[in-house]
């Protein structure tokens, strides 16, 4: 694959801080620049300036659960594309949120091969 020659920007929001910086390091170390929140509140204070090509987010978080926050950025930002990864995954769950809107849908940990081939489908874009 080609590398593309600007890189895209991708939100990853998690809020076990091990798994957001993990999440973080495998996209960058294919060369996509990161953005990571804690939470979909810090996310979302500066969603309407972003440039992101796609946002990864976990699913169950104190405050705004992914839900929540996918709901949210349909209405402020429906350009921006919704990853959900989730460490307590049941069928009824992904079906949830595909329905949600997300386009895609990952258990913890990530099968690192599958979860790049889909961000560089929806960023457009080819890892390095």
């Amino acid at each position: 694959m080609k590398s593309h020659s600007l890189p895209a920007v991708i939100a990853v929001v998690d809020d076990d801080e091990s798994v957001r910086l993990a999440i973080a390091s495998l996209l960058r170390s294919c060369g996509w620049t990161v953005c990571t929140y804690a939470s979909g509140g810090e996310l979302l204070a500066g969603i309407d300036e972003s440039k992101f090509c796609l946002v990864v987010a976990d699913v169950q978080m104190p405050e705004m659960d992914g839900f929540a926050l996918v709901r949210k950025l349909a209405v402020r930002r429906p350009d921006i594309p919704v990853v959900f990864v989730t460490a307590y995954a049941t069928s009824d769950m992904a079906e949830r949120t595909i329905m949600a809107g997300a386009v895609g849908f990952f258990t913890k940990p990530l099968d690192d091969v599958l979860f790049l081939f889909r961000v560089a489908e929806i960023a457009g874009t080819a890892p390095r």
